[in-house]
C-alpha cells in the first residue's frame, strides 16, 4: 500500500510543536484508513516532565493539527487512546493510540496552510500590544475547551513575567537534572540542528552556540557575580518590545485533560498565526517548582477555578527562524 493520504497528513502533523522540540511520536501505517500512533521512550522527558503531562499535551497538538490537515479531504482523525502512560522505561516504540480516518462531521474553520506558517518567535517584538479583538477571539477558543485565558498589557505585569522567565532559566540550569535533560536537547550549531532535525536550536533562540554550550557545560561560571547579571540582562533584552503576556488555567490532572489542553493550544496557535501574531511559551516557568509557585502567587485570583498551566508572551515580530523537524520517513516504523 502507498498510504499516500496518511503520509500527506503526517507531513502537516510533523510541524506540530512539542516540548523542547522532542517530537516523541512515531507512526505505524496499517491501512488507507487506519494507523497506530506510538511514542518513542528515548524522546521523553522523565526528569522535567515525569508524569508526561506536557508531552501528552504535545500529542494533543499533533493530533488536532493532523485532523485539521485531513479536513481538505472531508476527513478527520478519530483517536482511540490505548490507556498507556508515556513511560521512558519502555524498551522500544510503544503503541499509544489507534488512529482512523473518518468522514468529517463539522466544517473546519482553519486552513491547513496555517500549520506550515505557524512558528514560535523568540525574537524581540515590535512594541505593540496584541489587539483586543484578537485577544477576545483567543479567549473564546479557550473557553470552548473549558479553559480560561487571562492576559495583561500593563507594563509592570509584562516586565514581571519577562524577568520571571529569565530567572527560571537560571533556576533550571542550577538544577543538575533539568540542566542535563534540557541541555541534551540543545543543538549548539546549525549543522547539528540540521543533522538531528530536533531539539532547541541555538540559532532560533538568539544565543550563540558557544555561549549556550558554556551555560550548560560550565554552568558554575554563570552563577558568579557580574557574569550572572550580564547574561540575565542580555536574555531579558532579547525579549524587548513585548507588550502582551497571557496565562492559561484549566483542568490539567488527567490524560484526557492534557489531550484537550493540547488540542485547544493547537487552535489558539493557528488563530494567532491567522492574525500575524507570534507566541513564545514560557514552559520552564510551569515545570520549575520555584517559578511556578511565584507565578501562582503573583497571579492569584480567588475566582479562578483551576490551576495555571501555561504562561506566554505574544505579539508581532520579524519572521523567526524555522525549527528543524524529522521527515515523514523518519517518523514511520514498520
Amino acid at each position: 500500500m502507498a498510504f499516500e493520504m496518511w503520509k500527506e497528513i503526517i507531513e502537516y502533523g510533523r510541524w506540530a510543536p512539542s516540548p523542547h522540540n522532542i517530537q516523541a511520536w512515531k507512526f505505524r501505517l496499517v491501512s488507507e484508513s487506519q494507523a497506530i500512533l506510538l511514542f518513542d521512550p528515548d524522546r521523553l522527558l522523565p526528569g522535567t516532565d515525569p508524569t508526561g503531562r506536557f508531552t501528552a499535551a504535545g500529542f494533543g497538538i499533533l493530533l488536532e493539527m493532523m485532523s485539521i490537515a485531513a479536513a481538505a479531504h472531508g476527513l478527520e482523525v478519530k483517536v482511540d487512546y490505548l490507556g498507556v502512560s508515556l513511560d521512558s522505561k519502555q524498551p522500544t516504540h510503544t503503541p499509544y493510540a489507534n488512529l482512523t480516518l473518518v468522514k468529517r462531521t463539522q466544517p473546519e474553520p482553519f486552513d491547513r496552510q496555517l500549520i506550515l506558517d505557524r512558528r514560535t518567535s523568540r525574537l524581540p517584538y515590535d512594541d505593540k500590544p496584541v489587539s483586543p479583538e484578537v485577544l477576545a477571539e483567543l479567549s473564546e477558543i479557550a473557553a470552548a475547551y473549558g479553559n480560561e485565558l487571562e492576559f495583561s498589557v500593563e507594563p509592570k505585569q509584562v516586565e514581571w513575567v519577562v524577568k520571571l522567565n529569565a530567572d527560571t532559566m537560571f533556576y533550571d540550569m542550577a538544577d543538575p537534572v533539568a540542566r542535563n535533560e534540557v541541555g541534551g536537547w540543545i543543538r549548539f550549531s546549525k549543522a547539528e540542528a540540521r543533522r538531528k532535525a530536533d531539539g532547541l536550536a541555538a540559532y532560533a533562540m538568539l544565543f550563540s552556540g558557544a555561549l549556550m554550550w558554556l551555560f550548560v557545560r560550565v554552568n558554575f561560571l554563570f552563577r558568579l557575580p557580574g557574569i550572572y547579571q550580564l547574561v540575565r540582562l542580555f536574555y531579558i533584552r532579547s525579549m524587548k518590545g513585548t507588550r502582551t503576556v497571557a496565562w492559561l488555567s484549566g483542568p490539567y490532572e488527567k490524560p484526557a485533560d492534557w489531550d484537550k489542553a493540547g488540542r485547544m493550544l493547537a487552535r489558539l496557535w493557528l488563530c494567532m498565526t491567522k492574525h500575524g501574531v507570534y507566541l513564545h511559551p514560557f514552559g520552564s516557568v510551569i515545570t520549575n517548582v520555584t517559578a511556578h509557585a511565584d507565578m501562582e502567587k503573583h497571579f492569584a485570583n480567588p475566582s479562578r477555578k483551576h490551576p495555571l498551566w501555561l504562561l506566554v508572551r505574544l505579539g508581532h515580530s520579524e519572521l523567526p527562524p524555522k525549527a528543524q523537524r524529522l521527515t515523514v520517513e523518519q517518523l514511520l516504523v514498520p
